[in-house]
């Protein structure tokens, strides 16, 4: 499977790496990717491997994220010591380049960016923050109406899932990162011819 290892040796490396129901969700994620991939009709083995990937810092505690982002020497924003969590997208793209060969650009930068997402992000970036908010089981509404959008216009799924991101956040009193709202204004620049 060209620079990557195959899909069936990471799955099982990983179910032993994440909890079942983390690592069933990375499956969920995975194969709603591919479905993406197949849609738009790029090559599906970036966007499988990112999906499948994405979270595989996720179940890090806050002391640990912050000590392997230290380490890595990721920028460590004043919200990322509030909540470590954010750091997991990054966190995990290291952990893929150091400790599972896996040095394929497009699928760090999904992995290292699903979280908070990006400005200029590729399509495999796309892919895989779309499938992580709408994969089926995620049954809330919004999820439902990304998973249609997904279909018709990735980049409008994309600025829907920021919109909803950055509502969430805000109802909730969290701290928002400033990359979500880079990414979210660039997608209306974009659309306005602006840029």
């Amino acid at each position: 499977m060209g620079v990557y290892m195959n899909l069936e040796t990471l799955s099982r490396k990983l179910s032993q790496t994440l909890s079942p129901p983390r690592f069933q969700h990375s499956l969920r994620v995975m194969n709603f990717a591919r479905e993406l991939a197949r849609h738009y009709q790029i090559p599906e083995e970036p966007v499988a491997v990112a999906a499948l990937m994405h979270d595989v810092a996720r179940e890090k505690d806050g002391p640990e994220m912050l000590a392997l982002a230290s380490s890595y020497q990721i920028p460590i924003l004043p919200l990322d010591k509030k909540a470590p969590v954010l750091l997991h997208g990054q966190v995990g793209a290291e952990l893929l380049k150091r400790e599972w060969a896996i040095t394929a650009e497009p699928v760090l930068e999904a992995v290292a960016y699903h979280v908070t997402g990006a400005p200029k992000l590729g399509i495999v970036g796309e892919l895989t923050i779309i499938a992580d908010f709408a994969e089926p089981a995620r049954q809330f509404f919004a999820a439902q109406v990304a998973r249609e959008l997904a279909f018709r216009n990735r980049l409008a799924a994309l600025k829907y899932i920021y919109t909803q991101k950055i509502r969430y956040i805000l109802d909730a009193g969290f701290l928002l990162h400033p990359l979500t709202l880079e990414a979210r204004n660039m997608l209306l620049l974009n659309e306005s011819g602006e840029e």
